[in-house]
């Protein structure tokens, strides 16, 4: 270590958005690896600390409890030497809180984009303010640009969420994983076209299992009516135990949501169905993701046919495209 290089790292990302949390984690690992010695601190909101507790590449992860102002208060109650380096991860939103807390942190370098780019004023009081870059970028590329800043080369090559081996050893292997629901009705594909794939995939001899989140009340059920038999539904699963699953199952198949981008992660078969949102922008970071999208931009305008060619073509040792 040099005596410049930075020897205690905060790490901000407390929106709780699983899937842009999953984005950014080719930039944290980016920024670990350039640091191995220091020490690394990640802090995040409560909803989506499962999915960093206990990764290797963070020495330490914080979690913030409540939402907006009152958990910021809490956390800037906290009595500490200032970190030397600082980095505000945003994405599409940009919260006050958040930034008061980077500027709160007193860290000699505090990076992040300019808030001119979210309308916003400094309030991180930045030493180092990135201009958001123009045009389509994925994601997580868009994140990377941060962590260059700081001096990061490359990430390193997925996967990029290593599941707790202790639940893996609990799950079924060779699973296909249907998620027919989505936080934002916008974001799905109708559920009578996933019961069709479900049938392709059952013709194949696979064990199809159904993903209901807490939002998707109902969905589950509307798919089975459709398919013509019950199917196990796995519900109320936690973050660790979902990467687990994914871990050791033969494909999953959903929509633009945080499980899609946590099977990504974790190296699984992936395929996304895409509606307005961009996948060149937004599909999730792994080595056997395939994601599909109409040209017009609307989930109906996905066939089911071309869903399926991307099923194939993975279960059948194809790999990786856009």
């Amino acid at each position: 270590m040099r005596p410049d290089d930075p020897r205690r790292i905060h790490l901000f990302r407390p929106q709780n958005q699983l899937g842009d949390l999953l984005l950014n984690i080719p930039a944290i690992r980016a920024i670990r690896d350039l640091h191995p010695s220091a020490r690394l601190t990640l802090i995040v909101g409560a909803q989506n600390a499962p999915a960093v507790l206990g990764q290797a590449w963070a020495d330490e992860v914080r979690v913030l409890r409540g939402r907006g102002a009152l958990a910021a208060l809490r956390a800037a109650l906290v009595l500490e030497p200032p970190p030397d380096l600082a980095i505000y991860f945003t994405t599409v939103s940009y919260s006050v809180s958040a930034a008061l807390l980077v500027a709160r942190s007193a860290a000699r370098e505090r990076v992040g984009f300019d808030p001119a780019h979210y309308a916003r004023r400094d309030w991180a009081i930045l030493t180092r303010a990135v201009p958001y870059p123009a045009g389509a970028l994925h994601q997580s590329e868009v994140s990377m640009m941060l962590a260059r800043a700081a001096g990061a080369a490359a990430p390193p090559p997925p996967p990029h969420y290593v599941p707790d081996s202790s639940l893996v050893s609990r799950v079924p292997s060779g699973v296909a994983y249907l998620h027919p629901g989505a936080g934002k009705p916008k974001n799905r594909w109708p559920v009578e076209r996933f019961a069709e794939v479900a049938g392709e995939l059952i013709r194949r001899g696979l064990d199809v299992q159904v993903i209901e989140g807490p939002q998707d009340a109902g969905i589950a059920a509307a798919m089975e009516r459709r398919l013509g038999r019950t199917l196990p539904v796995v519900a109320g699963e936690t973050i660790p135990m979902l990467a687990a699953r994914f871990a050791r199952a033969s494909i999953y198949v959903g929509n633009d949501t945080g499980p899609l981008h946590l099977a990504g992660a974790v190296g699984c078969r992936t395929v996304g169905v895409y509606g307005w949102s961009d996948p060149a922008e937004w599909k999730p970071v792994g080595s056997r993701v395939r994601t599909v999208r109409a040209e017009d931009a609307t989930l109906e305008s996905v066939g089911v046919e071309r869903v399926l060619e991307e099923v194939r073509g993975l279960l059948d040792g194809g790999e990786e495209r856009g």
